[in-house]
């Protein structure tokens, strides 16, 4: 038996807001995979109670979908498995050099980096372009094992590519 890892460690200069929207993201993605905690609300009713209470911020990047009753499916698009919406990374913020931005460090070793471009190009529009890279790992030497790859995210596609072995 072997561990997979997708490692990531990267800084990207945000405005403040961005860096809060940002934040949020990860708290509400957190919020949906515990199954909405500390709730008296069940199911359905859990998550349309907790996106009204979600920042306006939230609401203007992921509105509700016409379609869907889930008010977070806008949100749920951008992994590419909307039943496991984890970013798997940890981030932190801290005010720039200069003082009018702000450095989000986003790292991990479970990264889910497709989700992590996704959530950049909705919400880091004053950062873009941008890219970022992240490698592959494992905990036993395996053929194909070591890898890597990158991301260049502008505000109309992402592109990438990855490489292992």
């Amino acid at each position: 038996m072997a561990d997979y890892f997708t490692s990531i460690a990267f800084e990207i200069a945000v405005s403040a807001a961005e860096a809060d929207l940002l934040s949020e993201c990860f708290e509400v993605s957190h919020t949906i995979v515990c199954g909405f905690p500390g709730r008296e609300e069940d199911g359905l009713d859990a998550a349309k109670g907790y996106y009204a209470e979600c920042s306006d911020a939230f609401h203007a990047a992921f509105p509700p979908l016409a379609q869907e009753e889930d008010p977070f499916a806008g949100f749920l698009q951008i992994w590419t498995d909307p039943d496991f919406p984890t970013f798997d990374a940890d981030l932190s913020i801290e005010d720039d050099a200069d003082g009018m931005r702000k450095r989000v460090f986003i790292h991990g070793d479970c990264a889910d980096v497709a989700a992590i471009a996704s959530g950049i190009q909705a919400i880091c529009l004053s950062a873009l372009p941008f890219g970022f890279e992240w490698s592959t790992s494992c905990s036993r030497a395996r053929p194909g094992s070591r890898g890597g790859g990158y991301f260049v995210i502008t505000p109309t596609e992402i592109l990438g590519a990855a490489r292992n072995g």
